[in-house]
């Protein structure tokens, strides 16, 4: 009896094993590696897959995480950044994604690489290093990527650094930054205690080293810090939309001190600051663009519009009205100081293939020679970032992606899914070919989103220069094409490091739609500052009632 008893114990106990086997391998969570985004020599050309494979292999963690293999993300397109990997998590339905970049020049390799969980968990790490290092650098990546992501006990990076730290009472690392708020891009060569303490973590309710005007009722457009009186203090100057307004800083706030209105049905994409006539103070340039309807089924008529203003007295004043040419200013190499430049509107595009320097004589604005430009190249998207040889072409294109381009105009790195400098100023052009018009349709009506300015200078380290941009953050955007109001920004400053722009240094995210930025002394306490115009929404999608703020963040360049 004893013996049929412990008999029937041990089957039913074989049954539940038996009968659990199946959920406990159900209940594993999945993850995917997507193949890496290449750029480099052909001969390399294998390492996507290559890598993909060893990643996962190296990120299985029996029982609890398993790889879901490659026909699960069949037809999804690789992510290429946070957004995109959201968007592969609900197609797919796994629980992670990993995704990531290699770029190989010569024998050196640059690799990034992101994963996400669909709890919220997200890690990411890039460096360089010999293509023979690719593999150990590989496998410290999968260890943080299960404790971070994947959360298995004992692989977390703070884990791993509680481990292997020794505890010294009263004796600071003399490895970490003397001011410990500044969120520096890893493996950089910039003194970590030359910026702002805002340069580190999202979120918190801290303002040191950040200024924040009151609201101003209105849409702005662009701005510009300068010394437009000619008196030793400078004046901003906020370009919106029915006109110019010059203010002061008082206070800690901003005096209004004139404003300017100026032709209405007219869009304002830029506002300059530079001394034309040569007399020690600058003038204003504003570029702008008038049109007017036609029916339901044409994009509007539209010409260029630009005008130059002078502040001194106090009081705007016109030098130079309506000129049928776009307006704006360069800063060329090799001096990089400001140049008056002009640019005509296209037959097919909005702006014409040429770009020709622009002479203040008088009243009146004569060309001077053509200023060659890569393609996508115009007054508004292109700048030049000077490097040990020579300077490079960076460019805004018609996606508002950064490209860079040679002296020879060969073309050398691209960013991939990201925009920056996005604006609210939104053009409708017509995409009829040459000779094919006029007609009662136009065949394409396309939306042209004028960037506002890139803003090149050298703040971290002495002879180093970055490229200040801000990068588009928005939900909407990525959904709808022609979306042309961002909720969110931030600030990032790239550097060229060989291969593509290398992220130094960003801001903390900024709510609210980036409209331009500046570097200038806007306190007249003769220090610079990054100042940024920020346009704010009251409403839930921020359709109307759109309001400007100006912000200044210090910069510890001294």
């Amino acid at each position: 009896m004893l013996i049929r008893r412990f008999a029937a114990l041990t089957f039913a106990l074989f049954a539940i094993l038996f009968a659990s086997a199946p959920a406990l391998a159900q209940s594993a969570k999945k993850f995917a590696v997507f193949p890496f985004a290449y750029t480099g020599p052909q001969k390399y050309a294998y390492f996507p897959q290559a890598l993909q494979s060893s990643l996962s292999s190296s990120l299985e963690w029996g029982g609890h995480v398993v790889p879901a293999g490659v026909t699960a993300i069949e037809g999804v397109a690789t992510p290429r950044n946070r957004a995109d990997m959201v968007n592969a998590l609900r197609t797919t339905g796994l629980d992670y994604v990993v995704t990531g970049t290699i770029s190989i020049l010569d024998r050196e390799a640059t690799l990034s690489m992101m994963a996400l969980g669909a709890d919220g968990g997200y890690w990411e790490n890039k460096g360089q290093m010999d293509i023979n290092q690719i593999t150990s650098w590989l496998d410290a990546q999968s260890r943080s990527v299960m404790g971070d992501v994947f959360r298995r006990p004992g692989y977390s990076t703070s884990e791993v650094v509680a481990r292997t730290s020794d505890i010294q009472d009263g004796v600071a690392n003399p490895t970490e930054p003397v001011n410990t708020q500044f969120l520096m891009a890893e493996d950089d060569q910039y003194r970590p205690d030359t910026l702002n303490p805002q340069f580190r973590y999202e979120g918190g309710a801290e303002t040191e080293g950040r200024w924040r005007s009151q609201t101003l009722r209105f849409l702005s457009t662009s701005m510009v810090v300068a010394d437009g009186s000619g008196d030793g203090q400078n004046e901003v100057f906020i370009l919106h939309k029915t006109g110019i307004g010059a203010y002061r800083y008082e206070d800690g706030r901003l005096r209004h001190l004139d404003t300017l209105e100026l032709t209405p049905s007219t869009l304002y994409l830029r506002l300059e600051a530079a001394d034309l006539d040569r007399d020690g103070v600058p003038e204003l340039i504003i570029g702008t663009y008038q049109t007017q309807g036609r029916s339901a089924f044409l994009a509007p008529d539209g010409w260029p519009k630009s005008h130059i203003l002078s502040f001194k007295g106090g009081k705007f004043q016109f030098l130079v009205k309506d000129y049928g040419r776009f307006l704006g200013v360069l800063r060329m190499p090799p001096a990089y100081t400001p140049i008056l430049a002009a640019q005509d509107k296209g037959t097919r595009y909005l702006f014409s293939q040429r770009i020709n320097e622009a002479y203040l004589k008088g009243n009146t604005i004569e060309l001077g020679q053509t200023i060659p430009s890569p393609e996508f190249g115009t007054i508004y998207s292109m700048a030049y970032l000077p490097d040990e040889f020579g300077f490079k072409y960076v460019v805004l294109d018609d996606s508002h992606r950064i490209k860079v381009y040679s002296q020879t105009m060969e073309r050398l790195s691209s960013t991939g899914d990201d925009t920056y400098n996005s604006s609210g100023i939104g053009i409708a052009t017509s995409d009829r070919p040459v000779g094919m018009g006029p007609g009662k349709v136009d065949g394409v009506i396309s939306s042209y989103n004028v960037p506002f300015r890139m803003v090149v200078s050298s703040l971290s380290q002495k002879g180093k220069y970055e490229l200040l941009v801000n990068k588009d953050l928005s939900v909407a955007a990525q959904v709808f094409e022609r979306f042309k109001y961002y909720s969110q920004g931030e600030i990032h400053a790239l550097t060229w490091d060989g291969v593509g722009m290398a992220l130094s240094w960003k801001t903390r995210r900024i709510k609210g739609q980036v409209a331009d930025i500046a570097v200038a002394d806007l306190n007249n306490d003769g220090n610079r500052q990054l100042c940024v115009l920020l346009n704010t929404f009251p409403g839930g999608m921020g359709f109307s009632n759109r309001q400007t703020v100006v912000m200044a963040y210090d910069l510890n360049t001294q």
